[in-house]
């Protein structure tokens, strides 16, 4: 017997825990904070949070506050696995954090893609894909003769999106049930931008001013990627240490397999880098705070900063009045895309898969929406802590 739990994320976008259980052994997948403005609890999960912890493990998508954020209540005997890369990433991130402590990262288990891990009578095998953190991950989970797809945060618009799909034929056969992110729900028929849409844009407003700053997420490689080969040549690409640190850390991985991830030509920002940087110019990625505001101040006549993030932050969504402070002091443009498959990508993954159960909507709080998409009778509606018995 399989029993699948959405203890949380049913109805809710980000903050989801899943747990697949067998009556010997249980796989959770995510252990993520709530985002701002939802304030649903986490309660106590057996197994998990509390009780005993033998036969379970916990496996991270990626390393996205809304999927990880809550790991330290997880019990300290849990054997915890993530990507090589994401776990790097993620204690980078940490370690640049004020009084950030990676105690609880250090202990995490690895793997690759396709590597197979047995949890007790549970194979897990995951699969990258791509989305806005870089070594992100599905998973094929298999157990008493069930396969379940644990979608995570995914797209087909990134990057790497266009693979996604040729893989899933490969390697997600005779799966009997999917369970699967619908966060574009909530704007169903907008279609995002590709990453690649993103770079001509980039390119055409870098041909016009010189100077160029960039404020996006430190840890979304792949935007970073577009941005870096957007880049005329001859132009520096700057940032500062802890960005070169990450970018490194990608590079040692993938580098020599793409050419996409090869940072050979990043600069590290010092003062002794201004006399270039005016006269050759430059592209630089910027965060928000002082440091990186006197060195905004120096370029401000002839400079334009693209913001790259969602725009929830600088309106009435999830307005953050000093993010949007900082960026309106300045001359700016917003060049973003969205994380997340959208529904028609969500069709194509269903239609790619075609579960022979059904599907079970996570982080979404639009759930019936998939009723436009996926034939009558295949969709399964739970309610976070409703457990649901495979067939």
């Amino acid at each position: 017997m399989v029993c699948i739990t959405i203890h949380r994320g049913t109805r809710q976008i980000g903050g989801c825990v899943t747990e697949i259980a067998t009556h010997t052994n249980r796989v959770f997948i995510d252990i993520g904070e709530n985002l701002s403005g939802n304030d649903a609890p986490l309660l106590p999960i057996d197994g998990l949070t509390s009780g005993e912890g033998a036969g379970s493990s916990l496996f991270l998508t990626h390393y996205h506050t809304d999927h990880i954020g809550l790991l330290g209540d997880a019990l300290p005997s849990i054997p915890v696995y993530m990507g090589v890369t994401a776990k790097e990433i993620l204690i980078n991130l940490v370690k640049r954090l004020q009084n950030g402590k990676t105690d609880i990262y250090k202990g995490i288990r690895t793997f690759k893609a396709l590597d197979k891990i047995r949890i007790g009578n549970i194979e897990i095998t995951p699969l990258m894909i791509d989305h806005s953190a870089f070594d992100a991950y599905m998973f094929i989970i298999e157990a008493d003769g069930k396969r379940i797809l644990h979608t995570g945060d995914f797209r087909l618009h990134g990057v790497r999106g266009n693979k996604t799909l040729k893989m899933l034929e490969s390697y997600a056969r005779n799966i009997d049930y999917i369970i699967c992110e619908g966060t574009m729900l909530s704007r169903y028929g907008e279609e995002p931008p590709t990453e690649f849409e993103l770079k001509q844009k980039a390119s055409e407003l870098m041909k016009k001013t010189p100077y160029i700053f960039v404020l996006c997420s430190s840890t979304n490689i792949d935007r970073i990627g577009i941005f870096y080969h957007a880049n005329p040549r001859g132009r520096l690409f700057v940032c500062d240490e802890y960005q070169k640190i990450q970018l490194e850390a990608v590079r040692e991985a993938c580098g020599e397999k793409s050419k996409f991830y090869n940072f050979r030509y990043v600069m590290d920002y010092g003062p002794n880098l201004d006399g270039i940087m005016k006269e050759k110019g430059f592209c630089m990625l910027v965060r928000q705070g002082d440091f990186f505001k006197r060195i905004m101040d120096k370029y401000k006549d002839n400079s334009l900063l693209i913001y790259s993030m969602w725009t929830g932050y600088l309106d009435e969504r999830a307005k953050n009045q000093t993010l949007f402070d900082f960026i309106s002091s300045y001359q700016y443009k917003t060049l973003h895309t969205s994380g997340h498959a959208s529904a028609a990508d969500l069709k194509s993954l269903y239609d790619t898969i075609k579960p022979s159960g059904g599907l079970i909507p996570i982080h979404s709080d639009r759930p019936e929406a998939f009723r436009e998409m996926i034939p009558e009778g295949k969709l399964i509606l739970l309610d976070d802590g409703e457990p649901f018995i495979l067939k």
